[in-house]
């Protein structure tokens, strides 16, 4: 825990002890934001309560508080929210709620109550309003990647997809490609839900599912609007997929998410959509899968063997196909040094924590080896012999294959180069890959 959350901390704890049910919440969040955590758990246990929060990934337990204040906590979230009823606990309710923390902080909590056999728990996600949206130029888009989207980019009628589960920081992506293109003279319209954040010279809509102002029917809409940019937050069904594709056809670019475990697995999602193959074919241009990894510490972190990972075997294979010119491209343009290409490629080295570096606990990790997170990419471009196969029915695997031998940078590909350069382990670059042997 950071040092200047400790102060909450403390206060949090006293909180508790004087069953102050307003200050318990106030410094909850304030240390939620400090923290970067993205979901808060308050749940109660046989004989007591707990909360905690996910930062990185992993759930962390941040106090355990004794379950006669559970009710309340769990009561007083209702009241203020406004979208809940206190009196029922049989079934699961939500609610969006916007608040400010003690660090005088914006968010958007999207919340949830569920009924378990000791009482009911709520979990909350926190969308921070006060982070500012991310430059396209300072996301972990390297080279090969980095100049495929900045010259999809220029054009003017398409359709960019971004594809993962959640939480992995997609529409963040789409904020940065939208401030990207955000002129005075182009007209951007964009649905979301919820609306994470404002940005100048956008028009931004919220869903309102309550009275039917959903996807489809702001779509509708959206095209009389005279746009230029259109942004849907997510195609859920086959009648926003199709207006989507309409509207790319008739000279939008459209960037929208969509979930599917990678790149070339969207093509049957949209096609499970009732989607045409010739119209994902004159639509379609780039389809962005990505995922949060997390940074290795740069304090705890030491030298490790990995000759017998089988994954530094699978690795090694990721490149054999690879042409060595534009390889040495790829290294160059991403900063590889002959260091770190020999200590992995040849001395089986990597930067990973270790328990022999620290026996203090770290300052930075609090010895977990990890801090904060990136993102690690991948970029199918819809070039036109992809579009030949698609029109001709081909598999997702052969579909794959070609792209791989046009020098895609899949998520294997990107991890191993960011392993490589000591940003991320093997743990970290492995763990969105499928491999059979593992």
């Amino acid at each position: 825990m950071f040092e200047n959350t400790l102060t909450y901390k403390n206060a949090l704890d006293n909180a508790i002890l004087q069953s102050d049910i307003v200050a318990i919440f106030d410094n909850l969040l304030t240390i939620s934001v400090e923290e970067w955590a993205s979901d808060i758990h308050i749940e109660p246990m046989e004989n007591y309560s707990r909360i905690r929060i996910r930062i990185d990934w992993l759930l962390q337990e941040l106090v355990q508080y004794p379950k006669t204040l559970h009710e309340s906590i769990i009561s007083k979230f209702k009241i203020e929210s406004g979208q809940m009823r206190p009196d029922e606990k049989r079934i699961p309710q939500d609610a969006r709620v916007s608040n400010v923390t003690l660090t005088w902080k914006e968010l958007d909590l999207r919340a949830n109550t569920l009924p378990t056999v000791w009482w009911e728990k709520l979990v909350m996600r926190i969308v921070d309003k006060s982070k500012k949206t991310p430059r396209l130029e300072d996301l972990w888009l390297e080279w090969r990647n980095k100049r495929i989207i900045f010259n999809e980019l220029s054009y003017p009628n398409w359709i960019l997809l971004n594809t993962w589960p959640t939480w992995s920081w997609k529409t963040a992506t789409l904020y940065a490609c939208l401030n990207y293109i955000n002129k005075p003279e182009i007209n951007i319209t964009t649905f979301e839900d919820p609306v994470e954040n404002k940005m100048e010279w956008l028009n931004q809509s919220q869903v309102r599912s309550d009275v039917w102002f959903t996807f489809a029917s702001w779509l509708r809409s959206a095209l009389r609007q005279d746009p230029d940019v259109i942004m849907v937050w997510e195609i859920r069904d086959a009648e926003t997929l199709e207006m989507a594709m309409e509207a790319a056809l008739t000279w939008h670019l459209v960037f929208s998410t969509i979930h599917t475990n990678s790149a070339v697995e969207t093509i049957s999602r949209v096609l499970n959509l009732w989607a045409k193959a010739y119209m994902v074919a004159w639509t379609f241009n780039l389809v962005i899968a990505q995922r949060l990894a997390r940074k290795n510490c740069t304090q705890c972190c030491a030298e490790v063997d990995i000759k017998d990972d089988i994954r530094w075997r699978h690795a090694k294979k990721a490149f054999m196909n690879f042409d060595k010119e534009l390889l040495k491209k790829e290294l160059h343009d991403r900063w590889v040094t002959k260091e770190q290409w020999s200590k992995f490629m040849i001395e089986w080295k990597m930067m990973k924590w270790t328990w022999k570096v620290n026996w203090e606990k770290c300052p930075l990790c609090g010895w977990s080896g990890y801090k904060w997170r990136i993102w690690l990419f991948e970029l199918m471009d819809y070039n036109d012999e992809i579009k030949k196969m698609l029109m001709e029915w081909r598999s997702n695997m052969e579909i794959e294959q070609v792209a791989l031998q046009n020098w895609m940078i899949n998520l294997e590909r990107d991890g191993i180069f960011k392993v490589i350069k000591w940003i991320v382990d093997l743990d970290e670059a492995y763990q969105f890959v499928k491999i059979k042997d593992i």
